[in-house]
Order: C-alpha cells, then sequence, then structure tokens
C-alpha cells in the first residue's frame, strides 16, 4: 500500500533521482545531482516551501515540491545553500555552456509566475516511470490540495512545458484551473495554469506527518 507524507530532508536524495529521471537533459538535471540533493533539503526545510512525497514499502515513487512563496525561498536557497554547489554548478556549466542562461533565468522563476501571497507554485512533481499510469499521480495532487486547504492557499499554480501532454491531461481532470499565461522559459514554450485549491478539496487528503511551513505554524498557534 502507497502512503503519502511530509517529506523530510533525510528524503533529498531519493527525491533528487526522481527529479534525474523524470527531466533528462533539462537545466535543474544538468546543474548536477549534488545541486538537486541541496535544492530538495532546502525545499523540506524551509518555511517557505513543502514537499510532499509517495512511498511504496518505504521507498520514495513520486514527489512534489511546494513553494508558498517563489521570492522568498529562491531569495533563501541563494543565500543559504547555493555555496555549497557553487564549485559543481561551474563545472557544470563548463561542460553545458547553453544552459549557463536558463540559469541565471531560473533565478528570476518568482517573476515569471507572478504568484500572489496566498498562491503556492508547484515547483516540481514527478513519478517513478514504474509508477506512472498507476493513479499515483493525481493521488499525490489529492493530498498536496489536503495540505494547501489546511494552510488556507487559494490557488496551486503549475508551470508546465506546452508539449508535456501527460501532465497536461492530469491536472486537466481538476475543477476549476484557467491558464494564466503562456512564455518561454530554459528555451522552452510553458503554459502557467491556476487552480482553485477550494475547488478541489471534496477528494482531498491529509500527508502523514507534519508540515512545517510558516503559514501552517502560524495556524496552529505555534508561533513564527
Amino acid at each position: 500500500m502507497i502512503e503519502f507524507r511530509y517529506l523530510q530532508r533525510a528524503d533529498a536524495e531519493a527525491a533528487a533521482d526522481i527529479h534525474i529521471e523524470g527531466q533528462p537533459g533539462t537545466t535543474l538535471t544538468l546543474l548536477g545531482r549534488r545541486f538537486l540533493v541541496e535544492f530538495y533539503r532546502a525545499v523540506y526545510t524551509s518555511k517557505w516551501s513543502e514537499g510532499v512525497g509517495a512511498f511504496d514499502d518505504g521507498r520514495m515513487v513520486a514527489q512534489a515540491a511546494i513553494a508558498i512563496s517563489s521570492a522568498k525561498f529562491f531569495s533563501e536557497f541563494k543565500t543559504r545553500y547555493l555555496w555549497r554547489v557553487a564549485g559543481p554548478v561551474a563545472l557544470s556549466i563548463l561542460r553545458y555552456p547553453k544552459i549557463l542562461t536558463y540559469t541565471v533565468q531560473g533565478w528570476s522563476y518568482a517573476e515569471q509566475t507572478r504568484s500572489p501571497d496566498g498562491e503556492c507554485d508547484v515547483v516540481f512533481l514527478g513519478v517513478q516511470r514504474d509508477y506512472m499510469r498507476h493513479g499515483v499521480g493525481p493521488e499525490l495532487v489529492r493530498y498536496m490540495f489536503g495540505w494547501g486547504g489546511l494552510i488556507g492557499l487559494k490557488s496551486a499554480n503549475f508551470m508546465i512545458e506546452k508539449r508535456n501532454r501527460p501532465m497536461r491531461w492530469m491536472i486537466g481532470q481538476l475543477h476549476g484551473l484557467y491558464i494564466a499565461h503562456e512564455f518561454e522559459a530554459y528555451g522552452r514554450e510553458m503554459l502557467f495554469y491556476k487552480i482553485p485549491i477550494p475547488l478541489n478539496l471534496t477528494d482531498a487528503k491529509m500527508p502523514l506527518g507534519e508540515s512545517h511551513t510558516v503559514s501552517y505554524i502560524s495556524a496552529n498557534g505555534k508561533g513564527k
């Protein structure tokens, strides 16, 4: 039986492997596994982001990384984590010079999404290849929405490559979604979807464990 829970710092390596398998040749993957491990460690410890994963007999088979404030999360990542991977990232750029432009562009993620307070950005959602087409992705979204509803978020926003038909089909089953804008990012045509969380709470579920995001902590009277 697959269980869904909030992700912790120790889950970062498994999350990086799912990312690499799901997005080969993309900018973040080309920056290297060490970069991705540090990135996901940041996601799972920052008060501005959250991770939810699916586990089959203790092994992670799907994961989602969500920022409740892309601007604050990426600003924090640059100051607290980027120095740890500066060397490997520089070597990756030397090997793949074309990703330099996309890497710089990636630092402006928040400007691309333009998500206001109360809306979260789904930075990554991936399912291990052997578990695709088994309903794990849609189920993971239900747990994400359970978390989003708990902390009072209004919308879950997805940046999806225009040619990624499976992902577009998956979120197309949700209620009230619409394309907010189209743009080019990382050399690809992207669609930016907004999905109202309150309209999709009927089937939402709660992950196991405890969320660490600042909104959750404040809502439960534990202070910031």
